[in-house]
């Protein structure tokens, strides 16, 4: 079984720092294939290198100067907290590591004439693909040097790249793998699936690669087993935290269902609902993310996909946000949990593309009007605990009784869980 990594709630920079403590030991001088001696000089001439070209030199794979100096920045970054372990391992030294590689990719992505710099992009950003998935399937390769190496692939993700989308199913998909690797992988594959345009002459994904994705985090999501009731709290929400990576990927999949096995929606609808198969319990934000995933969904891509039950189920998150929300606030703690305003407008944001897809459907029509003032009241901090019943009245529920007309496994089982099994 894959280890599991432990996070405080809320803290997501620990993942890293956590490992940190446990891998702090000193390093061998194995490397994965050189030595850092034998990297070091040549990748901090090339470092200069390769400033240039971020600055407007041009760009030509033929010239294998340039060539060079791409593809030793991208192994001095992916390889570097391996091979140079003991400098690595002292504080600050990784985030500064990253700071430096996240410079290059802003300086790409806010470049006045990003076309200019594409090859230059197209290159650095498969460089750093092979590479680190090197050393995130090298044997001796501890924790911290496979998560730092997960990390680069989250921030390289933002520059596009269809062969990244296969190489983060196979590291997620990889039995042994740690799953700080798969959050960062999962994060990775959210920036990339948010880039596809359906619809367009040249979509950055195929259909075959974003049925592949889709596959592979539908099945993680509904097969993978969370941690014993019985195991601590930390753990418990640590892998609720890898599974709300996992649910803000799938929402950015806006085709109701793949074929009959893979279905996007049903699985963010369960986790909307709070269905009782789900164990742990997701907590409210993971609700939250697969609520906007949901309301995103085109409906006019599966025409036996029902708009109103979708509704219906983010109506029970919205239910449960607009309790804990106002509780919160009556007692003054708001900032002290969660970030419900700026939760509460993405809601209504995708509300609004849930309403604009499901055409006339009055009930949908209902559930996204009386959700806009109730997130509306959120955002502003206003009482509305009077409103809260009609979210959870029986009388309220949607037309249909299934997610898929005539798929009588297309539903949801609301659970009844206690505060503390809730995770809220």
């Amino acid at each position: 079984m894959a280890a599991r990594f432990r996070v405080l709630d809320g803290v997501v920079p620990l993942v890293v720092s956590a490992t940190l403590a446990i891998v702090a030991g000193g390093a061998r001088a194995q490397s994965l294939e050189e030595g850092w001696s034998q990297l070091d000089r040549p990748s901090s001439t090339a470092h200069g290198r390769f400033l240039n070209m971020l600055k407007g030199e041009k760009y030509n794979s033929d010239d294998k100067d340039q060539a060079r100096a791409v593809d030793l920045v991208a192994k001095r970054h992916a390889y570097g907290v391996y091979l140079n372990h003991e400098k690595m391992m002292q504080p600050g030294e990784i985030e500064k590591a990253m700071k430096e590689f996240d410079g290059y990719i802003q300086s790409i992505v806010n470049a006045r004439e990003r076309e200019a710099l594409q090859p230059l992009s197209d290159a650095f950003r498969d460089k750093v693909r092979l590479h680190a998935r090197e050393v995130i399937e090298y044997k001796s390769a501890r924790p911290v040097h496979k998560i730092h190496n997960a990390r680069l692939l989250a921030k390289v993700a933002v520059l596009g790249q269809p062969e990244l989308a296969d190489t983060l199913i196979a590291v997620v998909k990889e039995p042994s793998q740690n799953d700080g690797v798969r959050y960062y992988s999962f994060r990775a594959l959210a920036t990339l699936l948010s880039q596809v345009q359906a619809g367009t002459s040249n979509p950055l994904l195929n259909k075959e690669q974003l049925a592949k994705c889709a596959e592979m985090l539908v099945d993680f999501l509904e097969q993978r087993k969370g941690p014993p009731k019985t195991a601590p709290i930390e753990e418990i929400n640590g892998f609720r935290i890898l599974r709300r990576e996992a649910i803000r990927a799938l929402a950015q999949i806006h085709t109701p269902a793949i074929n009959d096995k893979v279905r996007p929606a049903l699985v963010l609808a369960r986790f909307a609902g709070d269905d009782e198969r789900i164990q742990p319990a997701p907590r409210i934000d993971e609700r939250v993310e697969a609520s906007i995933g949901l309301a995103r969904m085109r409906a006019n891509k599966d025409k036996l996909y029902r708009p109103d039950y979708a509704a219906g189920q983010i109506a029970k998150c919205l239910g449960a946000f607009g309790q804990m929300a106002n509780k919160e606030r009556a007692s003054k703690e708001v900032a002290a949990t969660r970030p419900w305003r700026i939760e509460a407008t993405l809601l209504k944001e995708s509300l609004e593309t849930l309403k604009a897809e499901s055409g006339s459907d009055k009930y949908v029509a209902q559930v996204v009007d009386r959700a806009g003032q109730l997130l509306t009241d959120v955002v502003n901090g206003r009482d509305f605990s009077k409103d809260l019943t009609w979210w959870t009245a029986p009388e309220n529920e949607p037309t249909s009784k299934e997610l898929f007309q005539g798929s009588a496994d297309s539903t949801v089982k609301p659970a009844e869980r206690g505060v503390e099994e809730s995770g809220k």
